[in-house]
């Protein structure tokens, strides 16, 4: 298999080639298709989330050593990882935990994120944390950018689907089947 037709399996390039004229999909292909948009967001979400746990942690390292603060690291971990409160507020989007399968394109980037070591935080210069932290920022950068391009294609096809059941052109009961 090439690279090229490799690319064109993944889930998430599935995603973003999505064709936002819903009009001529049936209501199980639109559904289907809404959770295979869900399941490649909630695996950005989580990249995201890893992304942002290794930055904060080296952020706090340099900090630390910027104030003369020699408190060993494992100490503060509770704290430097600790959710923020958000500074606006944003409408919550259930995200799958489970059960489903983890897209191509997360393990891609996990595995790319494994050749980046999180150095060792104690015996590492300022100068190779402050790489490795533009590093991880810029694949954050990425991550957040496709997510926020999925979520569009989420939006969408919910939003054809609330379309179709205030119409009459799909019902609820069609679940149950």
């Amino acid at each position: 298999m090439t690279d090229v037709t490799r690319r064109a399996e993944r889930r998430l390039d599935r995603v973003l080639a999505a064709d936002l004229d819903l009009s001529g999909l049936g209501t199980a292909e639109l559904r289907e298709r809404r959770g295979e948009a869900i399941a490649e967001e909630a695996d950005l979400s989580y990249l995201r989330r890893l992304l942002h746990g290794r930055i904060d942690i080296i952020t706090a390292e340099l900090r630390g050593r910027a104030a003369g603060d020699a408190s060993p690291l494992i100490d503060r971990l509770t704290e430097i990882l600790a959710d923020q409160p958000a500074p606006r507020q944003a409408s919550a989007r259930h995200l799958p935990v489970g059960g489903v399968s983890v897209g191509e394109y997360r393990l891609e980037m996990e595995a790319a994120l494994a050749e980046i070591d999180l150095p060792d935080l104690d015996s590492c210069t300022a100068a190779r944390l402050t790489e490795v932290a533009d590093r991880l920022t810029r694949h954050e950068q990425e991550i957040s950018a496709l997510r926020r391009t999925v979520q569009h294609v989420v939006d969408a096809y919910a939003a054809e689907l609330a379309r179709r059941y205030r119409a009459g052109e799909a019902r609820v009961d069609e679940l149950l089947a």
